[in-house]
């Protein structure tokens, strides 16, 4: 099984430590009779480009290496990915592309072996506007290619089901970006200011300081609908040391997968207490 991503570009991703996570699922997998089905499993780590051209380009070299393929990361390389592992009659397991692709889910239909493991973002997003009946909705992302094409997505996806997106913008590190994409911004298409994204925390302070964390806006990250942010009894050192950011945080509203048994942090320490990955690790830097 390939895994796919842009593990060597993204310095944020590059922490989800992908060589770890594959060869803990591989040797779970095996000792389970009822799910190896008389394969033994293994899984090979792949780095998906982070520009969007080269990422298209890259899922093509995948054929070569795996038998099936989670990935990738960057919804531009969907259409492509999904086309080419149906060519090739191999899974591709996705919870990146959306519902334009084909596959489960709809599009065209020609995306036959992708298979989505997780509710799509868009859709549960869908929901929870609905259910607050917030109408309009803003996306903002950051710069690099994976998240530009990410909130184009999600924008699309938002207008099929109804909801007019007046406005997708992008912003980095500079706070005059932040200011500029604050006036139009809710849905934040980026990497979380919990796990060190440095454009959420200029977005989020400069928010603060335009006075719009007071209610009259509501900021949703987008990446937390993807993963089971850890939200039980979990301190943040990021918003203990920043009292503005602190206060800028009572307007973010996060949906994430809920990890009923057990969080992510409490997961990778049982699994280090059981030997099953390295004891050097520390749960909260992954």
């Amino acid at each position: 099984v390939g895994v796919l991503g842009p593990w060597s570009c993204d310095p944020v991703l590059a922490r989800a430590l992908p060589d770890v996570a594959s060869r803990l699922a591989v040797a779970r997998l095996n000792r389970d009779p009822a799910l190896t089905a008389g394969y033994w499993w293994d899984s090979v780590v792949m780095s998906e480009p982070c520009s969007t051209p080269q990422a298209v380009a890259g899922v093509v070299s995948a054929e070569r290496y795996a038998s099936a393929i989670v990935g990738p990361l960057n919804p531009a390389a969907c259409g492509a990915a999904g086309l080419l592992a149906a060519a090739w009659n191999k899974p591709l397991v996705s919870w990146t592309c959306g519902g334009t692709t084909g596959g489960q889910g709809g599009g065209d239909g020609a995306a036959v072996t992708l298979l989505r493991p997780l509710p799509a973002p868009a859709a549960v997003l869908h929901a929870v506007l609905r259910y607050f009946r917030w109408a309009h909705v803003a996306v903002v992302a950051s710069p690099q290619d994976l998240w530009v094409d990410t909130g184009q997505e999600v924008a699309k996806e938002l207008r099929a089901k109804g909801l007019p997106v007046t406005v997708v913008t992008v912003a980095g590190e500079e706070e005059e970006e932040a200011e500029e994409a604050l006036r139009r911004v809710v849905l934040m298409c980026m990497h979380s200011v919990l796990l060190g994204g440095r454009e959420q925390k200029v977005l989020l302070e400069k928010a603060e300081d335009l006075g719009m964390t007071d209610g009259t806006f509501v900021f949703i990250p987008y990446d937390a609908l993807t993963f089971a942010l850890p939200y039980r009894r979990v301190p943040y050192p990021v918003l203990a040391d920043n009292t503005k950011l602190r206060l800028a945080y009572d307007a973010v509203l996060t949906v994430t997968i809920d990890s009923p048994d057990s969080s992510f942090h409490e997961a990778l320490d049982e699994a280090k207490k059981a030997y099953e990955v390295p004891a050097d690790l520390d749960p909260a830097q992954v």
